[in-house]
């Protein structure tokens, strides 16, 4: 069901601010199935939908963020509005290395 439609967009930066990894989409909205990521140093991260938090900043020391759906939700594990990127913010400028791999629903 989900191998039709999934995409996978890379998370490479080594900056601070806003990164957008998913382009929001014309039509329907994104689901994300799978993200990983590792910061190289201490940092605050937030993920958003746009320009809004998505939930709390997660604060990593070097360590690595996982989420999986292994539920098989239709929606995913992170679900963002129709028409909203899928941003990651960080606080400092450490290399933040991985990948998403999502599915946009119309």
């Amino acid at each position: 069901m989900y191998d039709t439609n999934l995409q996978k967009a890379d998370i490479d930066f080594a900056t601070s601010g806003d990164h957008e990894v998913i382009a929001a989409p014309e039509n329907g909205y994104i689901a994300i199935d799978h993200i990983n990521f590792l910061p190289n140093s201490d940092v605050t991260i937030q993920l958003k939908q746009g320009t809004d938090n998505y939930g709390g900043a997660y604060h990593l020391a070097n360590q690595a963020f996982v989420l999986e759906n292994a539920m098989m939700n239709y929606k995913g594990v992170i679900t963002l509005l129709p028409g909203e990127a899928f941003v990651i913010n960080t606080d400092t400028g450490v290399q933040v290395s991985g990948f998403v791999r999502y599915r946009v629903i119309v």
